[in-house]
């Protein structure tokens, strides 16, 4: 069990603008052949190779429109027969959802129509750890929600109004959506549960790649022939984004948005032949045991390997590490991370809950999305993630992090205990990550000890991108709040000079200037300082008490830095460049190029002296 700080190491779900950003490009197609009718989405018949597939919900749209676009290969258009039906009764045809190891929710937007309907507008987000959805209103209306099936009640069993904004857990079953009149029916499906291998530890099966499977790049998707690195992403987005003309006429359009990356690719495991035995619900990758295997299936074999669990490495209330054997990566140990989420069993209260799997689920997609492109040697590797269980596949860096107690962290007074070449190499080896990732217009924006492994063999390695953002995105109110910059108070400025300065308050550490700042949080420590990022731009009136105000805590701890650095040896060539990284204005801190500049040409900097 890892030592736990209180931090707001989370974020915001994604804003308006981001989700436009991601489901940008999106193609409409008419289709003119979309057939009406009154059987129940209860009575069609799901047969065994459809639920292979992964199918998850069965979509009707109840208005006419004049197309129809499921904007993604995730969707496919079903012709399903019901029951007990007419044999001279057409198929009912439906819109079929297939989750993938890519997609954390499905969006559904119908533009406003006759009678005055306004627009609909709702993600419904797959729980990892059970059966359900959860809906979330994002429209600018309440909407009425009825589940119509039930075992016991064959009509609606009740009506249910969600503000824009609420959410709502959706268990099986179907359900309706009304603005005003019936506009959307949809049924959920129980998803295909993984099972549990009895495999011997030491069976040749767990780490066996089939001899016919293409070759992994260290990103973990499919080296195609003559693939010059771009080729196939530039195929992807070229395929979706389709006629970028818009139609001419916007009413009555309906349009159910995918996420637009292409599905991970990994190749299909060699096949077992042991004893399976289903893991009921929850989460796999959570209740597998060491030495375990859990079989994942998938509706394709890229969805398709097995897990084996070795030794766990951290746990938290926010994530499980440990490390494993993956069917599809042949570079032996692997490291898994698993986001979990808080579910409606819990002692939180159910819109808690919610909000917990959709933030958990954005962070996910931030984090694999942020660190999908990143190849550097001082940046762990990730080699894929499965959206349907929160997890993701790294590289396994044999090294702790630099906040690990009793390995880099003194267990008395919590400083560190490197020496002044550990503190050179992880200045060289972070510099070198940051710089590579902020030409990549990135931010990390959650530098701090914690997410720095390291090893007198590898050095210094950078990971969690969990918190990462575009340059040009608006500034996050996540992090860790003693390595948030001056200029987050009331500009709420962020960007590649914050990260400067984060890394700048950990190198402090690193020279054992001060001691781990994460432990001025922890209840009990004879100098606790503690305040929320998101609370230092609120207005005074919200904090009556402005001694303890959040911002004046963090003034505080400013001020505790301000002192250390007038005691930086400027003679001293990494003291210097930590001083430069704690400019107080952003637009004089010194620039991770310029750091870089400086340890590749100073002779005794490049030397290790």
């Amino acid at each position: 069990m890892t030592e736990v700080f209180p931090s707001e190491e989370r974020t915001e779900p994604y804003t308006t603008e981001e989700l436009e950003r991601l489901h940008r490009g999106i193609q409409v197609d008419d289709v003119d052949d979309v057939h009406y009718d009154d059987i129940p989405l209860d009575s069609l018949i799901i047969d065994e190779d459809h639920h292979k597939q992964g199918i998850r919900i069965l979509v009707r749209p109840l208005t006419r429109s004049r197309s129809v676009s499921p904007g993604n290969d995730n969707c496919q258009w079903l012709a399903l027969r019901a029951e007990v039906a007419d044999p001279h009764q057409p198929r009912s045809k439906v819109l079929a959802v297939t989750q993938t190891s890519k997609d954390i929710n499905f969006s559904i937007r119908i533009p406003g129509g006759d009678e005055d309907r306004p627009p609909l507008w709702c993600e419904l987000y797959y729980d990892p750890s059970s059966d359900s959805l959860i809906l979330w209103n994002k429209s600018d209306v309440p909407i009425v929600l009825a589940r119509i099936s039930s075992p016991d009640l064959p009509s609606v069993s009740f009506g249910q109004e969600i503000v824009p904004g609420a959410t709502k857990e959706l268990l099986p079953g179907t359900w309706r959506i009304s603005i005003r009149v019936p506009v959307l029916d949809f049924r959920i499906l129980e998803k295909r549960p993984a099972t549990l291998l009895q495999v011997p530890y030491d069976s040749p099966q767990l780490s066996a790649v089939s001899s016919g499977t293409e070759v992994l790049k260290s990103s973990g998707k499919r080296a195609l022939p003559d693939d010059d690195g771009d080729s196939d992403r530039a195929g992807a987005d070229k395929k979706l984004r389709g006629n970028d003309t818009e139609p001419k006429e916007k009413d009555g359009v309906i349009i159910f948005l995918g996420p637009r990356d292409e599905p991970l690719v990994f190749p299909l495991p060699n096949a077992a032949k042991t004893k399976q035995v289903a893991i009921p619900n929850g989460h796999a990758l959570l209740e597998i045991q060491k030495d375990e295997t859990a079989s994942i299936p998938g509706g394709c074999e890229l969805d398709q390997y097995q897990i084996t669990k070795r030794d766990q490495i951290a746990t938290t209330g926010a994530s499980s590490v440990f490390t494993a054997e993956h069917s599809n990566v042949s570079d032996g140990i692997i490291t898994v991370k698993v986001l979990k989420t808080h579910g409606a069993h819990s002692n939180t209260k159910p819109q808690d809950a919610h909000k917990n799997v959709i933030r958990q689920a954005d962070i996910w997609l931030r984090e694999y999305q942020s660190q999908d492109d990143l190849k550097h040697e001082s940046i762990v590797k990730l080699y894929g993630g499965d959206a349907r269980y929160l997890s993701l596949y790294m590289e396994h860096v044999d090294g702790k992090d630099l906040a690990a107690r009793g390995v880099w962290r003194n267990t008395s007074n919590d400083l560190f205990v490197g020496d002044r070449k550990d503190a050179l190499r992880i200045l060289r080896d972070i510099s070198s990550a940051l710089h590579y990732v902020h030409q990549k217009k990135k931010v990390h924006n959650d530098i701090k000890p914690a997410n720095i492994l390291y090893s007198k063999d590898r050095g210094a390695v950078l990971c969690d991108f969990g918190l990462s953002t575009r340059t040009v995105d608006p500034a996050t109110n996540g992090g860790t709040p003693y390595y948030v910059p001056p200029e987050f108070i009331g500009k709420k400025l962020r960007g590649p000079a914050s990260d400067v300065w984060a890394l700048g308050i950990t190198m402090l550490y690193v020279l054992r200037k001060i001691a781990f700042p994460d432990a001025r949080g922890r209840q009990g420590h004879p100098k606790q300082l503690y305040w929320l990022i998101a609370d230092l731009n609120r207005k005074p009136t919200q904090h009556p008490n402005r001694a303890s105000s959040p911002v004046a805590q963090m003034q505080q701890w400013l001020t505790e830095v301000n002192e250390v650095k007038s005691k930086l040896n400027t003679r001293d060539k990494i003291e210097r460049l930590v001083l430069h990284m704690l400019a107080p204005n952003p637009n004089q801190r010194i620039t991770m190029a310029k750091v870089m500049n400086e340890l590749l040409t100073d002779k005794d900097l490049a030397t290790n002296k």
